[in-house]
This record gives C-alpha cells, sequence and structure tokens, in this order.
C-alpha cells in the first residue's frame, strides 16, 4: 500500500472543503437572493399617499440608474419624522432617494421638511425599504425605480462552478497520486 505524501494531501483537502463550503455558501445566496426579489415584486409600485418629513444632512451617494436607464449616482437620505402611507403604518426614520445625476458630488447637502410623494421599492421589511421621489431635490434628475429584472441570481450557477472546482481537483490529485505509484522511488 502505497502512503499518501502529507502536505500535499492536507493542501488539496483543504482546498476540496473550501471550495464545497463556498458552494453551501452560494446555494444560501440563491435562496436570499429568491426571497429578495420576490419582495421586490410584491413591492412594486407600492405609492405612498403622503410621506412628511425632514432631511437634514449629508446624502449617501450611490451607484445608480435613472429613469432612462442611464448609469450614474442616487442620492440617498434618511428622513425622519412620522409618516403616513396608503397602509396607515408609521415609522420614525425612512431612506429617501432624492434624485440621480451624472456627477457624484451634485448634492453636497441637503435640508427640507415637507410632504413628499413617490414609489416604494426594496424588501418588504420597512428597514430595507426606499422611497423614491417623483418630483426630485434640484438640480437632480428623477432616479429609476429598482425593478426585479435589475437583481440577477446567478448564485445557483456559482455554486455548480464551484462543486466543480471541487471535483476536478480531487480527481487531478487522484491521478497524479495514480501516475506516482508507477513510478519507483
Amino acid at each position: 500500500m502505497m502512503r499518501l505524501p502529507f502536505f500535499p494531501t492536507l493542501i488539496v483537502a483543504a482546498a476540496v472543503v473550501t471550495m464545497i463550503v463556498l458552494g453551501v455558501w452560494q446555494l444560501q445566496r440563491a435562496e436570499w437572493k429568491e426571497g429578495l426579489i420576490a419582495d421586490l415584486k410584491r413591492s412594486q409600485g407600492d405609492r405612498a399617499t403622503s410621506l412628511t418629513c425632514t432631511m437634514n444632512g449629508r446624502p449617501e451617494v450611490r451607484a445608480g440608474r435613472n429613469l432612462a436607464g442611464e448609469v450614474g449616482y442616487r442620492y440617498l437620505i434618511p428622513c425622519r419624522s412620522g409618516e403616513e402611507t396608503a397602509g396607515g403604518a408609521a415609522a420614525s426614520e425612512t431612506t429617501i432617494d432624492i434624485g440621480w445625476s451624472k456627477r457624484p458630488h451634485a448634492v453636497p447637502s441637503v435640508a427640507l421638511t415637507r410632504a413628499f410623494t413617490g414609489t416604494w421599492s426594496g424588501g418588504g421589511q420597512s428597514a430595507n425599504r426606499t422611497f423614491v421621489l417623483d418630483a426630485p431635490v434640484p438640480p437632480l434628475e428623477q432616479s429609476g425605480v429598482p425593478s426585479p429584472a435589475d437583481l440577477p441570481n446567478n448564485h445557483l450557477l456559482y455554486a455548480i462552478q464551484w462543486f466543480f472546482f471541487a471535483a476536478a481537483a480531487a480527481v487531478i490529485y487522484l491521478l497524479a497520486l495514480r501516475r506516482r505509484r508507477g513510478r519507483p522511488d
């Protein structure tokens, strides 16, 4: 019986286990992404009759698209106070998408208190939802409301890829051991 080389076996075993763990992680992410897409589909078109709040501060700038689909920057800012929605829900802080620009520094700060109209987007939980304004803060343009088509779910393919890499590493190592066994020491 041939004795296995310790360090190469340890390294290949660790790599195979890591790849399998990454594959399982991608399966979990696929399930999470399906839930996220389902939440987005459910919340599409949720309109607020009125959202009165105060925004004061510097907006968080993230990548995003406008209504025409152009890539640029979305401006997000927390808005504090009571809110009234079509469903009668109340919350103390909401993330507001105040608009879109091609430039990352178009609006350095915002200080407004008023009633806004817009569209809810995001997950079904109020903590993950964003209120996209119908009338953006000047000089910004209106942000596009994210659609479920904007969230690809490639995680199942990534999982298959990691499982394939693990199998390939194991097969290559076994072939190398077989070849080594055929050689005289």
